[in-house]
């Protein structure tokens, strides 16, 4: 058992490294090996204790920056991050678990295109269930073979992760048969693949030609102000904030962009209220005569009391407001808690959390009247639904405004930045990300990262950005592969009901 182990670990750790900010991403295509030879002769309970460890050990490697978030700005004690991160891990763990478990009870560990079909099912839950947390999908860490994610316009990430688990449960198929099955499986996997890298080929080179010579493009100037976050919420500070995000602005303008972003959060006050530091950003921007996206938080007080809200606001060239973005997907115990009213005792255990309430509605903004373009605040750029939905609504490019400052120099801004590309390849769209710390950037629709910052440095960024109206099979059509595979799960669960699979289990 103590083999068993290892090999599960093994599993755990060749993920990680197949991960920003390691990527080695060839790994992934191989990672699951030894979890396969783990649980091959094992009963279904036991694979779900070795899925159980390998999942535990990967996400305690991708996700351990939450105690750093915790204990620095969270204001949560150490004692009590710990158990947090645990907790989810230990949730998150169990979708590694349950994959195990049902590869043996609908016995298919020889069978690699259901293998996949399972895992991209369970990613998918994981991705919507209690909110959502998608995060490090295994498509995700593909995002660097440029000429595979291209197929992600027309299967998202989810395709990316089928197609990767199809090639571990290949490999492992091939090496323990080694008959003609087993190499005519792994036949076809390489014509899928081989198919898959001439389309992404063709479409890199088609899309590549189109951002140089498209005739519609915009010049995007980025902001990153790189402010302490230990100092960001004084009072005395926000003075110098301004004028750090005036100075950096006035330098971008020289290259006459059409739209300035400042961060999530660039203004740690509330831009709404009639204020001197107000007065100063509306004057700044008549002066410099250049439309601004910044964040602030803000408020709306009405029958159910005050309501806070995560907002991005945009100003014309004219300094007046002409709209603005409420976040509509908040970080659970980070923006707000959830069954506060039913769970009062949370607040007394993480006090620094907000209180946010979720934007109503995901639209567009309209710069100058022209130039349509959605916002996604923080993480809300690893959900492929919300920059999908924005794009249907006409988006002709994005703007992703984040405040990584909260991750310090762990692995999370490598990682975060990462997730992003595969919005822009999914919708063909632009996308300029504006961070408080580091990595700003801006990606194309191919999703090339041609241009971005060092981590807590105090730079601008200005590029052009391709304004594409094309929608993508992916964005009109959604995850039409992950309803297949839920079908052949379906299909799968009939068959071992009907043989009876349920009442073995329970003699397991």
């Amino acid at each position: 058992m103590l083999k068993k182990h290892s090999l599960s670990l093994c599993t755990g750790f060749l993920l990680i490294f197949s991960f920003p900010p390691f990527s080695l991403y060839p790994l992934a295509w191989i990672a699951f090996l030894p979890l396969f030879e783990a649980i091959e002769e094992l009963s279904p309970i036991y694979a779900f204790r070795m899925g159980f460890f390998s999942g535990c050990v990967f996400f305690l490697g991708i996700l351990y920056w939450i105690v750093y978030a915790m204990v620095c700005y969270g204001g949560v004690s150490l004692p009590l991050s710990l158990v947090a991160l645990f907790l989810l891990v230990l949730y998150l763990a169990l979708y590694f678990a349950l994959f195990c478990y049902f590869i043996k009870v609908f016995s298919i560990a020889f069978s690699p295109i259901l293998i996949a079909s399972l895992w991209v099912s369970l990613e998918y839950i994981r991705a919507h269930f209690l909110t959502g947390f998608p995060w490090e999908l295994l498509g995700d860490s593909q995002y660097n073979w440029l000429s595979f994610i291209q197929v992600a316009d027309i299967g998202g990430v989810y395709l990316l992760s089928f197609l990767v688990m199809w090639g571990n449960a290949s490999f492992f198929q091939c090496l323990k048969k080694r008959n003609r099955q087993s190499y005519f499986g792994l036949f076809i996997l390489v014509v899928c693949l081989g198919t898959t890298l001439f389309y992404g080929q063709n479409r890199l080179s088609f899309w590549k030609k189109q951002c140089l010579i498209s005739p519609k493009k915009i010049n995007i100037g980025i902001i990153q102000g790189n402010i302490n976050q230990n100092q960001k919420w004084k009072p005395t500070f926000q003075a110098s904030t301004v004028k750090i995000y005036e100075h950096l602005s006035k330098q971008a303008v020289k290259n006459h962009p059409e739209l300035l972003i400042w961060p999530e959060t660039a203004l740690p006050f509330y831009f709404q209220e009639i204020s001197p530091l107000r007065k100063q950003i509306l004057t700044l921007v008549k002066e410099i005569k250049t439309s601004i996206l910044l964040g602030s938080p803000a408020y709306e007080t009405g029958a159910e009391g005050i309501k806070y809200f995560n907002r991005a606001y945009l100003i014309n060239e004219q300094g007046k407001i002409v709209g603005y973005y409420d976040k509509a997907h908040l970080v659970p115990f980070g923006e707000y808690i959830p069954c506060r009213k039913w769970l009062p005792f949370l607040s007394a255990i993480a006090p620094s959390v907000g209180d946010f309430s979720s934007g109503k509605e995901i639209q567009p903004l309209f710069l100058n009247g022209r130039y349509s373009f959605g916002v996604l605040i923080c993480f809300e750029s690893i959900f492929p639904a919300l920059s999908r939905k924005v794009v249907q609504r006409q988006a002709l490019f994005l703007v992703n405004i984040t405040n990584d400052a909260w991750f310090g120099r762990t692995s999370a801004p490598y990682q975060h930045l990462a997730m992003l590309v595969l919005r822009a390849v999914e919708n063909r769209r632009g996308i300029a990300r504006a961070a408080n710390t580091g990595f700003s950037a801006f990606i194309e629709p191919t999703g090339s990262i041609i241009m971005q910052t060092k981590l807590f440095e105090r730079s601008y960024l200005t590029a052009k950005l391709p304004l594409i109206e094309n929608k993508t099979f992916y964005t009109k059509h959604g995850d039409i592969l992950v309803f297949l595979n839920f079908c052949v799960i379906f299909i799968l669960i009939v068959k071992t009901i009907r043989r009876g699979g349920w009442k073995r289990l329970k003699k397991v």
